[in-house]
């Protein structure tokens, strides 16, 4: 039976198209600075502190390579894979951007990923190496990913009371961008990171210039779901949101008829390790005469006109909020300098609930509550509520054709700040030439550092 025509199945066994008999192993990099040598003691009370129970089988490994300073190897009960801690000296090559010149050494950790819940794993290994090296601490390194942690975001994700309580699934993995012409496309996008909880990395291919931005936010939505839930059979169709369906397909059956010119071909293949790999494509096959897996291009469309939004992994809305509602004195700051800064726009994302009517049979109807995330142009705010109005489908504000002064009052929303889930100020946030277009939670401390600047 052809791909397109599979029926959507529950309780199917296990896709073999993104089975993985293997997954590679993932890796945290504390860098420590002063010259004592960073006690391998630390190390073990550390293990025991993030994990809440004292590593087992501890045995120390040899040190062939001469900056490896100390290592050992040990077991936690919950895991079936070992723990790998070790202390190198270090190198001016090996620190991030020179960032930090008095590092001299660094603590590292490695293991496989419980697949069982694999972001709470993530974060224990992580609080490892950031509490081994205690306040000799000075930066942290998913080298995985490429990704850079500093005091306040090790403090934050890692050493909080709740281990992982502002992580999400985008933790585990990047999206990157391929081009030949960046500037115009066509785009190749791709995950890195899946593999290490024995995922298929996820691609998207031939995305043109204005889709660009909602594939962005596909891809990171989809890989974000698919983490901890059941992958979709290949091929068969799936929502990633209200009226948005797609299907995941073998990279292999995808691009076997691209152009050989097209960002993602064969030629740029090479390097990529061998695991599966899914395309997200439009549900089903196009073409007449020869039916083939192609770009979910009307989707993409969708979302670009703004007609309906993706679906969010619990964790990721979860995360979201809190950090939204942690990070909203920084939006404050920034909105009480507004007159000076009259180019920045301020939005704010707040739960509305709304009854929805249908029939159960002729004689009955049931009413169910609905919530529904919408963004408010902010106009005024403070700790406890903020006030704004509602932003159409085009971007516009609703309302806004409105000339009369008591219309535009009218179009006003009132909400508390405990159905706030996310918020963004937009504009030159920096005097920068490199300044961000947009900053949001997870980057409040550029608006910080520029307000009080």
């Amino acid at each position: 039976m052809a791909r397109e025509h599979l029926p959507i199945q529950i309780g199917l066994p296990r896709e073999s198209a993104w089975e993985m008999e293997e997954y590679p192993s993932s890796r945290y990099v504390a860098f420590v600075c002063g010259d004592a040598l960073p006690d391998p003691a630390d190390a073990f009370d550390a293990l025991g502190e993030s994990f809440g129970v004292a590593p087992q089988d501890i045995a120390p490994l040899p040190t062939e390579a001469d900056e490896v300073q100390w290592a050992f190897r040990c077991r936690i009960p919950s895991r079936t894979s070992p723990i790998l801690v070790w202390c190198e000296r270090v190198g001016a090559a090996d620190i991030p951007d020179g960032e930090i010149a008095d590092a001299r050494w660094s603590i590292l950790v490695e293991a496989l990923l419980a697949l069982t819940d694999p972001l709470l794993d993530s974060a224990r290994l992580g609080a490892i190496v950031a509490r081994a090296g205690g306040t000799r601490t000075r930066l942290m390194l998913n080298p995985d990913l490429g990704v850079v942690y500093r005091i306040d975001e090790m403090k934050r994700l890692f050493l909080a009371k709740r281990a992982g309580e502002f992580l999400d699934e985008r933790h585990l993995f990047r999206v990157e961008i391929g081009a030949r012409d960046r500037a115009n496309g066509p785009f190749w996008l791709t995950t890195v990171g899946l593999h290490r909880v024995a995922r298929p990395e996820l691609e998207m291919l031939e995305i043109p210039a204005d889709e660009l931005h909602a594939a962005l936010a596909m891809v990171d939505a989809i890989a974000a779901r698919f983490v901890s839930t059941p992958l979709p059979a290949a091929g068969v169709p799936f929502e990633a949101g209200a009226g948005l369906s797609v299907a995941l397909v073998p990279v292999d059956e995808v691009i076997e008829t691209i152009s050989p010119e097209m960002p993602g071909g064969p030629s740029d293949r090479a390097r990529l390790p061998r695991a599966p790999r899914a395309a997200i494509c439009a549900a089903g096959k196009r073409g007449a005469f020869r039916p083939v897996w192609v770009p979910p291009h009307e989707v993409l469309q969708k979302l670009t006109r703004g007609e309906s939004g993706l679906l969010r992994s619990e964790r990721e809305t979860e995360v979201q909020e809190r950090l939204a509602r942690l990070e909203w004195p920084a939006f404050l700051d920034a909105l009480s300098t507004r007159a000076q800064h009259p180019a920045r726009q301020f939005y704010a994302k707040v739960a509305e609930t709304r009854a929805e009517t249908h029939a159960e049979t002729h004689a009955d109807e049931i009413v169910d509550k609905v919530v529904e995330h919408v963004w408010l142009e902010v106009v005024e705010a403070n700790r406890d509520s903020l006030r704004g109005r509602k932003l159409g489908a085009d971007g516009l504000r609703a309302g806004a054709a409105d000339a009369s002064t008591d219309s535009a009052a009218n179009s006003l929303v009132t909400a508390p700040i405990a159905r706030l889930s996310d918020w963004v100020v937009t504009g030159v946030i920096t005097p920068k030439a490199a300044s961000p277009i947009e900053v949001g939670p997870q980057t409040a401390s550029l608006l910080t550092a520029c307000t009080h600047a």
